[in-house]
């Protein structure tokens, strides 16, 4: 892996805080660090119980995913290509990464978190271990990361996009907010999403169903309305607008979306289920003259 041609001659993220490692605690350590620079103020030992395993000496990778997003920050993992890295260092992401500082087949696991680079002489700088910068050849790094299958993470607000987003994989990393109930972050990241991704289907599709679920209706029937708008035929965001429209009361309007839906879902079981009970219930809201002032025609 050669050192990026298009790297700037230095980057160094000087506000990057520095937690010295523990025992078999440099997973803490690590994750303390960028939840620190973005924003969240946490020690390595808050974070001990949530994601040291001592049974492993060690943190999984899962767990520290999973931790950053019990801290309301989406944790971004990057392209396996230290050309990413380098972008994300550029927009002022410190980058979380998974070395193996072990020799021969024996593993060392370890993580540490790159601050920055020297392209003239070809250095990498991370918060390592009890080194507050510890300044390593480029090659030596990228030894130990390929044996750690390359695997990096970015961890930002909800209102920040990773310099190297997608819409997929980024939209990916939203939705473990909705099952944790915290729908608040989730709204915010969809939103974030579709600052860059306008019309991202599962990114509107996520904004909707939050913004339902906050109990936010004006705001879901617009959203589905503007997913509508690029999947007409699609019987899921046909009926829940249907779901939304009779929660606000119109129950005309749910009764015609829930019976376009029960004509484009004859292929699915479980759809059409859930499409038929809308049906009856925005009927029987209909027959019982339960139509909102507003509701258009």
């Amino acid at each position: 892996m050669a050192f990026p041609a298009d790297a700037q001659a230095q980057i160094e993220l000087t506000n990057t805080p520095f937690y010295a490692q523990e025992t078999h605690e440099c997973g803490p350590a690590a994750l303390a660090m960028v939840l620190d620079a973005s924003g969240v103020a946490v020690t390595p030992d808050d974070l001990v119980p949530q994601i040291y395993l001592p049974g492993r000496h060690g943190s999984l990778q899962i767990e520290m995913i999973a931790a950053a997003r019990r801290h309301e920050r989406v944790a971004y993992v990057l392209a396996p290509d230290v050309g990413a890295m380098f972008r994300e260092l550029a927009a002022g992401h410190p980058v979380l990464v998974l070395q193996d500082l072990g020799v021969g087949p024996l593993h060392m696991w370890h993580y540490a978190v790159v601050v920055g680079y020297r392209a003239q002489s070809q250095r990498m700088l991370l918060r390592s271990g009890t080194t507050r910068l510890l300044d390593t050849s480029f090659d030596d790094f990228v030894h130990s990361w390929e044996k750690a299958r390359q695997w990096a993470i970015v961890v930002l607000p909800s209102d920040e996009l990773p310099a190297t987003a997608t819409a997929h994989q980024y939209v990916e990393s939203i939705v473990p907010f909705e099952t944790l109930g915290d729908l608040t972050t989730a709204r915010t990241a969809y939103r974030t999403a579709l600052s860059r991704w306008r019309d991202d289907p599962l990114a509107l599709f996520g904004l909707a169903n939050t913004e339902h679920r906050l109990g936010d209706l004006a705001a879901a029937e617009s959203t589905y309305r503007r997913l509508l708008a690029n999947a007409p035929n699609n019987p899921i965001v046909l009926n829940n607008l249907a779901e939304v429209l009779l929660a606000r009361g119109c129950s005309t309007q749910a009764l015609d979306y829930a019976r376009r839906a029960q004509t484009l879902a004859v292929d699915d079981d479980k759809v059409a289920a859930a499409i038929g009970d809308t049906t009856v219930k925005a009927d029987a809201a209909r027959a019982a003259g339960r139509d909102a002032e507003g509701c258009a025609p």
